[in-house]
């Protein structure tokens, strides 16, 4: 009878383990599951960073592999500017 009672304890067990909460990273308002590489900013920049366990507590894990960020080069910004000001107001 005790082999009985050990044996659906264990079972109890297995089928609580499954059961677990599922571990995220967190960063700006959004979850991230375990393994998942994204960009985030750093002192050194933006930097590739992945989602793993570090003493059973969920951290991002920092390469030093920068993100590609396309951006505007800083001189087409007037030019850009200027060709909004001579559109003709729309509407009547």
């Amino acid at each position: 009878m005790r082999r009985a009672y050990l044996a659906v304890l264990s079972l109890i067990a297995a089928s609580d383990a499954s059961l677990a909460a599922e571990c995220t990273c967190r960063s700006q308002g959004r979850d991230y599951e375990l393994g998942t590489s994204v960009c985030l900013q750093t002192p050194k920049g933006a930097r590739i960073a992945t989602c793993g366990m570090v003493l059973n507590n969920t951290s991002w894990q920092f390469s030093d592999t920068p993100c590609v960020i396309s951006e505007l080069p800083a001189d087409a910004m007037p030019e850009r500017r200027e060709r909004a000001s001579r559109q003709p107001a729309q509407g009547g």
